[in-house]
């Protein structure tokens, strides 16, 4: 069968969307994590355009995706992409941020969604540890003093490098995430108002998650993220967990082969794909 493979800018409610779709199938879609954009996603992308057809896009003001001005929601721009390529459900592959967002939209349109694969999920109404309260303080005090590449490693250093020797992670790991993160800050600001139309604290809606859900961590993550799954654990009906060892914030680039199995067969044990 030929891969139907296209990309394009999609014009969304207080934004321009960079998307890419591949393969045939049940739909999968793409969530990046807030520290990345769409190509942390590179290899998960073609590997389940072989079975699925797959969408990744860049969040508004990330990768090649930008704000065009006045009130903006997540998961409304992402209902607002899907109506666009004619999907009508999906499977929800998501990190960190991107699974904040995911969770969002399933609480609203519940009936489009078929299953949640969730990376380190971060969740609305989550109270901030001290540990990040602190990280996020010395983010801001960086880039007021316009430190972009400071702010890159930083935001390595804490994410992804965690506690360990530096020459214990993939150089490529730790360069692309450097790139996305200066793509991501060196981004001009919008010459107009852009405003977030926030969520509620999802927190308190998290046990009304009815279709599979899967779970993943890095052992190494930081330790609001694993209070977090704890909790999503034990207030989903229909979960399921796993701890890659050796990894931290975003596994898959860290360990992929683990990380693609564990994925792979969570959406084909929950897909009508043959």
């Amino acid at each position: 069968m030929q891969i139907n493979e296209f990309k394009g800018i999609f014009n969304a409610t207080g934004a321009n969307i960079y998307f890419e779709s591949k393969g045939n199938g049940e739909n999968v879609l793409l969530i990046h994590a807030g520290i990345a954009d769409s190509r942390m996603w590179d290899k998960e992308f073609h590997l389940l355009s072989e079975k699925y057809r797959v969408v990744r896009f860049d969040l508004p003001g990330f990768g090649l995706s930008d704000f065009t001005g006045g009130n903006y929601s997540y998961y409304k721009i992402i209902n607002e992409l899907l109506i666009y390529l004619d999907i009508n459900h999906i499977h929800i592959l998501a990190a960190s941020f991107g699974g904040k967002i995911a969770i969002d939209f399933y609480l609203e349109y519940s009936e489009k969604c078929l299953s949640l694969a969730l990376l380190s999920p971060a969740l609305s109404g989550w109270n901030d540890s001290t540990f990040l309260q602190k990280y996020e303080e010395k983010e801001e005090r960086l880039l007021q003093e316009d430190k972009i590449e400071e702010t890159a490693q930083f935001n390595y250093t804490t994410w992804i490098q965690r506690n360990r020797a530096p020459e214990l992670i993939n150089p490529d790991v730790k360069q692309l995430i450097i790139d996305m993160q200066v793509k991501f800050l060196t981004k001009p600001e919008p010459d107009f108002l852009c405003v977030e139309i926030e969520t509620e604290d999802n927190i308190l809606q998290i046990k009304n998650i009815q279709i599979p859900v899967l779970i993943i961590n890095g052992e190494c993550d930081v330790q609001d993220f694993h209070d977090i799954s704890k909790l999503m654990i034990k207030e989903i009906p229909y979960v399921k967990n796993s701890t890659i060892p050796d990894t931290a914030h975003l596994a898959n680039l860290e360990s992929p082969k683990h990380f693609f199995k564990l994925i792979s067969k969570f959406f084909s044990d929950n897909s009508n794909n043959s």
